[in-house]
């Protein structure tokens, strides 16, 4: 048999202190798995709860993933909305104090139209004033120090307030409404203290896992206690067996260095994965929206392609009696305007004649003031009989017609125009009163001409015009060049003016725009041709019947 084999003395103290160590902390951690074992299973129970309750899966939305801080796990694994600065933990717990609360700004114009009329019944119009001075900018309250609106009820009945006061607070306020203790107290007129204390209460009863404030409750001192504990350890497990350089370096500092970078890390890029995450889908939901509103918009420009058939059955008797009616209106339009432009032609002649009759009466005046003016002068005898008859009118003596140089001439200035024929009166603008106002109305009767009548110039021009479009028998008025046919239609549109007649100058419809569609742009082409020869031809119409009138 082999002899048998002797540790060194340096290794079995080794041995021992690994014993010494590892024996009792083996014990320790079976004692504390024993106990803890049922509060795990507990715990994992409630979790797996909660989730159920608060969790949908399967490509559900969660309503804990609406916001811009997404899901946050706590340690009790129940998923709360993530916020900003905000640990979550169980009150009953953590029993945090007062200034570990995270609180926010609530808006209370619910509560506040409440409370106006519970004080004024209660006659504590100041205390509604200090509440509203404190309100006016928002309410900031610790997010979890309230009760619910059935807790309040239940103490209610508890305390014995009437169905009135119940029925009021459950008929005013939502199931969800949260009455945090600064509005229990106005409201009951009781110390904010105790509300305070009472809500903390109520919630720790029921070990609600509330907000608090992470710059409050977060581990000071992080990386000073992660690196005490990697030279304590690296102090203690030297000197054991398989501890060496490698471990404690390379593998036990790596570690610790891993760990603490999640520690400090964790919460920044979770947040700002977060955030990324919700404006991701945020855009998403936008494009999935405008997607949503571009097929209904081209949805609705089908709408009623159903009806296609039945407009389709119905399409030549509609066509017919349409067109049947719209060549009835064009009729009636064209008579209409005919009437109107030689209504208005008509009373345009009638107030120049009127003009024309006023203005010689006027004209005769003036110049017989003005052939007096230039024969007073140079008469010595009306200059005398001015005198005398100025004497006499000095003397009182009565004057008779033709004692009066300037009654006398006007007397001879109008008797000179009696039984004179004006139209066959040489007209003379230095003449006699006749041959002035005879030279006065040829002129306005030029005027009337050049107004109201087709001139002898106009006619030529016109068959000078025609005679260029002549084509055998008929007329082309494509062969007239552009300055030529832009003269003609001058002519045309001022001749008809002056005559009163009217007629259309095109059919009234429009060119058809083109289409995304290539093949009803062909169609649309088409139309468009066939509206552009027709309004050739009626202008062709137009301009033959108007140069056969001369």
């Amino acid at each position: 048999s082999s002899p048998r084999r002797v540790l060194p003395p340096q290794r079995f103290i080794h041995l021992l202190r690994f014993v010494a160590f590892f024996v009792p902390l083996k014990m320790a951690m079976s004692s504390l798995a024993r106990v803890g074992r049922s509060s795990l299973l507990l715990s994992r129970r409630q979790a797996f709860l909660a989730q159920q309750q608060s969790r949908a899966l399967w490509n559900v939305s969660l309503p804990v993933l609406s916001g811009p801080g997404g899901a946050h796990i706590t340690k009790y694994h129940i998923v709360k909305p993530g916020k900003d600065n905000v640990e979550y933990d169980d009150f009953l717990i953590a029993l945090p104090e007062r200034d570990h609360l995270a609180s926010f700004t609530k808006e209370v114009p619910l509560f506040l139209r409440y409370l106006k009329v519970v004080t004024d019944q209660e006659s504590r119009p100041e205390a509604f004033a200090a509440f509203l001075e404190r309100a006016k900018s928002g309410l900031v309250v610790e997010s979890d120090v309230y009760i619910s609106t059935d807790e309040l009820l239940a103490l209610m009945w508890k305390n014995g307030y009437s169905d009135s006061e119940r029925n009021a607070v459950q008929f005013t306020f939502p199931a969800d409404y949260k009455f945090h203790y600064p509005e229990l107290s106005v409201m009951f007129d009781i110390p904010e203290e105790d509300t305070y204390k009472f809500c903390m209460r109520t919630r720790m009863e029921s070990s609600h896992i509330g907000e608090l404030d992470f710059s409050k409750v977060k581990r000071q001192g992080l990386i000073r206690d992660h690196w005490l504990i990697f030279g304590t350890g690296l102090f203690i497990f030297k000197s054991f067996p398989f501890f060496g350089y490698y471990f404690g370096v390379k593998v036990f500092g790596t570690s610790m260095w891993c760990w603490t970078m999640w520690s400090v890390l964790n919460r920044f890029v979770a947040k700002a994965c977060r955030r990324n995450e919700y404006m991701a889908a945020q855009k998403t939901a936008q494009d999935v929206m405008d997607g949503e509103d571009a097929i209904v918009s081209s949805m609705r420009r089908f709408a009623n392609d159903a009806k296609c058939v039945e407009y389709l059955k119905t399409f030549k008797e509609d066509t017919e009696s349409k067109i049947g009616a719209y060549r009835k209106a064009l009729v009636m339009k064209m008579k209409d305007d005919l009437t109107e432009r030689a209504t208005k032609q008509l009373q345009a002649v009638a107030s120049f004649e009127a003009g024309m009759g006023s203005a010689m009466q006027e004209l005769v005046v003036k110049e017989a003031a003005a052939s007096f003016k230039e024969k007073f002068p140079a008469d010595k005898g009306m200059q005398e009989k001015a005198f005398l008859a100025s004497l006499k009118g000095l003397a009182g003596t009565p004057l008779e017609a033709k004692d009066d140089p300037v009654s006398k001439h006007f007397a001879d200035a109008f008797g000179s125009l009696q039984g004179v024929d004006l139209s066959k009166t040489k007209g003379s603008a230095t003449g006699s009163l006749a041959e002035r106002v005879a030279f006065a109305q040829q002129a306005k009767e030029l005027e009337f001409q050049q107004t109201f009548m087709v001139t002898a110039a106009e006619a030529a021009e016109v068959k000078k015009l025609a005679s260029q479009a002549k084509s055998g028998s008929d007329f082309d008025f494509s062969k007239l060049p552009a300055d030529a046919a832009k003269r003609l239609d001058a002519l045309y549109t001022s001749i008809n003016a002056k005559v009163g007649f009217s007629l259309p100058e095109s059919l009234g419809s429009k060119a058809i725009e083109a289409t995304s569609d290539s093949t009803a742009n062909a169609y649309v082409d088409k139309v468009n041709s066939q509206l552009s020869s027709l309004d050739t031809k009626l202008r062709e119409a137009r301009l033959k019947a108007f140069v056969a009138a001369f």
